[in-house]
């Protein structure tokens, strides 16, 4: 073998050995563990969006189609996610942006704390 060739495997060992725990750090594979999340509460049915109906808030609509069987969800830009918790709790932020704390497993909260979000941001 001559000696460029020797240089280009080890260049190409080295630049591979740099860049690959890089890619790993930057696009984690596991969607389960403890998340912070900003976003609107809201149903699964409206998620977020909803048109108004005659007699009712945006509150009192998504009050309305939890008690008839919705899920109760976090919105997050496009991303919808179940909460799971005591549904007194989440109630109290319904259609309004909370920061919430919780295990994620998939699409699944499990929601260990919940806060109205700061207006400032």
């Amino acid at each position: 073998m001559s000696k460029a060739m020797v240089l280009a495997v080890f260049f190409v060992a080295a630049v591979t050995t740099v860049l690959l725990p890089r890619k790993a750090q930057a696009f984690p594979e596991t969607t389960t563990g403890s998340v912070t999340l900003i976003g609107t509460v809201s149903c699964s049915k409206c998620q977020g969006i909803q048109p108004l109906h005659k007699g009712y808030t945006r509150w009192t609509w998504a009050l309305h189609s939890v008690n008839d069987g919705d899920q109760v969800v976090l919105v997050v830009g496009k991303t919808t996610y179940k909460l799971q918790g005591e549904k007194g709790q989440l109630l109290k932020y319904m259609e309004s942006k909370a920061k919430v704390t919780g295990s994620l497993d998939g699409q699944a909260l499990a929601v260990q704390v919940i806060t109205a979000a700061d207006r400032k941001k």
